[in-house]
């Protein structure tokens, strides 16, 4: 999937990451990503009869129509018991609220009301952005001015934070090409969560490199480290978010599931605890729980200078895996895989792939019993072919012609005994999109939920 990012940059890497990061979703579990960007104000849908209410509606907002009722009645102060969670009755204002959540969790030991820790949580939003711009005041869309302690009383809805933070950061520092709020679907951009968790856009990036230097770089920067983040896109497309964001020192994640933000912290007292809030209707308001064992220890940092690490995988070594055959138990390390082996393709170049941990399979001696096997040579080449390599018995592929032993055959293999590789793939493929996030930051560890049904919080 990296690779097609890059193909469809042109080979551009900045813009690359760009595809990747830029359309950070923002709804329910079959909503897409949509892009890099918002169109252009020329490119906007309109309504004839709708008149943007100032300048720079056209910064902010994908449409010139009336904001939709996901993000026109989507409040901050609607929570669940004793101020829990932010609920959120329908799609795309998460990333907003995530931010939100994450800073009034950030002060929870320290304020004792659920509005104390609210006006708190947005005034720290609001003086990033005023530090960062330069700014003495708050501006809300209507170009009136409060001061940061007045507005943060005062703000209680995902359109009034959104307006305030582009308006304060200046119609100028907004960049041309993209809306913070991006279309068809009213999403979050990667423009407004950099305006939110660190109070300035820059170029949009959460990523760990600088995309033109390819060198290292902190999202933070020179200042104090607030919220982490988590992103599926560093398990999708292989682009690291960050370090300062990935191994918050807080201990408060935003979690990009892909298509959905969320909230993640430890539970209290505990350091092997993660508590998950997803505030979204019907699924939610819910918590959910993920308990750490085995080697907890953390991923790596990011490498300092981003560079192509492809290894060319050796004929014979386990290249992917086909399908699971499960069980009643829905954990899927208690299931078989499928695993179909890498063939000799002399078109692609590269250094071999030396680990030693990924075993290299013998396929010298083919069963004999007769059974169907699927031939690997053709399910390599399957998008070409259309031959998934399927043969109801015998010992040549009636497809390609080969012998078994010519064309490797895949292997059916449990869990425990997968290549490292393969455990990985198995749990990208088969694992809950929450345990996916968490592995990106404990890449070792037992995972495992401690709440399948979810603990409802109406």
């Amino acid at each position: 999937m990296a690779q097609g990012l890059m193909e469809a940059a042109g080979g551009d890497e900045s813009l690359a990451i760009e595809l990747g990061l830029g359309s950070m979703g923002g709804g329910g579990a079959m909503m897409d990503d949509d892009g890099p960007g918002g169109a252009p104000a020329e490119q906007q849908q309109s309504s004839p009869s709708f008149q943007p209410p100032y300048a720079h509606w056209t910064a902010i907002w994908p449409e010139q129509e009336p904001i939709p009722p996901s993000w026109k009645d989507q409040r901050l102060d609607v929570t669940t018991p004793e101020g829990g969670g932010i609920i959120q009755p329908l799609n795309g204002p998460c990333g907003v609220l995530s931010v939100v959540q994450g800073e009034i969790w950030l002060r929870t030991q320290t304020l004792a009301s659920f509005e104390e820790r609210l006006t708190a949580a947005i005034h720290a939003i609001l003086s990033r952005i005023l530090e960062q711009y330069k700014q003495p005041h708050v501006t809300l869309a209507d170009g009136s001015t409060k001061s940061v302690e007045e507005a943060s009383k005062e703000i209680r809805t995902a359109v009034a934070l959104v307006e305030a933070a582009a308006s304060t950061a200046g119609p100028n520092n907004l960049r041309s090409m993209t809306t913070l709020v991006e279309g068809p679907h009213w999403l979050c951009s990667s423009d407004l969560m950099c305006l939110l968790l660190r109070g300035h856009i820059g170029s949009g990036n959460l990523g760990a490199w600088n995309p033109d230097t390819r060198q290292k770089w902190q999202f933070y920067g020179d200042k104090p480290q607030e919220l982490g983040l988590l992103s599926m896109m560093e398990i999708q497309e292989g682009i690291n978010v960050a370090d300062d964001l990935k191994f918050s020192k807080k201990k408060v994640w935003v979690l990009h599931t892909g298509d959905h933000f969320m909230t993640m912290r430890f539970a209290e007292g505990t350091d092997n605890k993660l508590e998950v809030f997803n505030g979204l209707k019907p699924v939610g308001p819910m918590t959910q729980y993920f308990v750490l064992s085995g080697d907890t220890s953390l991923a790596s940092p990011a490498e300092e200078i981003h560079e192509e690490s492809f290894k060319k995988k050796r004929p014979g070594q386990a290249d992917d895996i086909v399908q699971a055959r499960k069980t009643n138990n829905n954990n899927y390390k208690d299931w078989s895989f499928e695993v179909v082996p890498m063939v000799e393709d002399e078109s692609v170049q590269g250094p071999l792939d030396d680990d030693p941990n990924e075993p290299i399979y013998k396929f010298d001696n083919p069963p004999t019993d007769g059974g169907p096997w699927r031939c690997a040579s053709c399910y390599y080449t399957r998008f070409s072919t259309m031959s998934f390599g399927q043969n109801d018995g015998g010992d040549t592929c009636g497809a390609c012609g080969k012998t078994r032993s010519q064309a490797f055959w895949s292997l059916w293999l449990p869990y425990s005994e997968l290549s490292p590789r393969m455990q990985r793939r198995a749990r990208q493929m088969y694992a809950p999109r929450v345990e996916l996030l968490i592995s990106t930051l404990y890449p070792q560890a037992d995972i495992v939920e401690t709440s399948p049904d979810a603990v409802r919080m109406l």
